[in-house]
């Protein structure tokens, strides 16, 4: 959110993409999560960063990640 106005800007989304088969594990590539956000940083001077986790699972040993 920018101070200034309250200007509220997206960075990146990443979802499973639609029709993605079922029996096909989709994951974040969170290498693309952190370049994003890397850059992000490098770019502007933010105050406060939020994230929605949603409901991964550690692909280690298949439980819900943020639970833990």
């Amino acid at each position: 959110c920018r101070l200034s106005d309250g200007l509220v800007k997206t960075f990146g989304v990443w979802q499973k993409p639609p029709n993605w088969p079922d029996d096909t594990p989709w994951r974040v590539p969170r290498e693309q999560v952190d370049g994003v956000v890397d850059r992000v940083f490098a770019a502007y001077r933010p105050v406060a960063f939020f994230a929605d986790p949603g409901s991964g699972f550690d692909e280690s040993d298949g439980e819900r990640y943020w639970d833990g």
